[in-house]
């Protein structure tokens, strides 16, 4: 059953990530995890959103995927123009932009007690060393659930992330191609991008 693959699976799977140690000083990308703790997922949704308005509006390339658990990640290409830290400082403008747009749904509090039912934007998860579950993997949940690229037309109200499972990855890989394949080769105008954020 279902159950007992996963069982069976479950210490081989966990242990897949992504480190981002493979250019120590200069990291490839910056993302931030939206994770919803108590917070409807149609919050998670409106978040996601509104991050992409906001780097469509400065120009800042972005990316998003499933957790494959109960939230979404997106991700920013860096080119290794920056270093951990300003990598961070990027995310936590961003953050707090979000936080400024949608104080009803989003939050930067690290206290969950505090939170609500808030989604919170885990900007601090940008840093040397920090981790991510890598694309396409599989989670040790019930089903099997698959952190899946997603194009962004695909995040709206019907969203079902646990609905990529490892039954069905292989076909969804083949058909949708890699979508995040340009986080790893794109290097950003952050200058630009952060100007145009101070200016809205």
């Amino acid at each position: 059953t279902d159950g007992e693959g996963v069982g069976r699976c479950r210490l081989i799977l966990d242990p897949v990530v992504v480190r981002t140690e493979w250019q120590p000083r200069r990291p490839f990308q910056g993302w931030r995890y939206l994770d919803p703790k108590d917070a409807p997922f149609s919050s998670v949704v409106a978040v996601a959103n509104a991050v992409h308005a906001l780097c469509e509006g400065i120009g800042l390339q972005h990316y998003i995927k499933s957790s494959g658990s109960s939230g979404l990640h997106v991700m920013i290409p860096l080119g290794g123009l920056c270093t951990h830290d300003q990598a961070k400082m990027v995310a936590e403008l961003l953050s707090r932009r979000i936080v400024q747009q949608l104080p009803e749904h989003a939050t930067i509090e690290r206290v969950i007690g505090k939170r609500g039912a808030r989604v919170y934007l885990d900007y601090l998860q940008n840093g040397q060393g920090k981790l991510l579950v890598a694309p396409f993997s599989v989670r040790p949940l019930p089903g099997a659930p698959v952190s899946m690229p997603l194009p962004w037309s695909d995040v709206n109200d019907t969203l079902d992330i646990r609905a990529h499972t490892i039954r069905n990855a292989v076909a969804r890989m083949e058909a949708l191609g890699d979508p995040l394949l340009p986080v790893l080769s794109v290097k950003p105008d952050l200058l630009a991008a952060i100007g145009r954020l101070e200016e809205t």
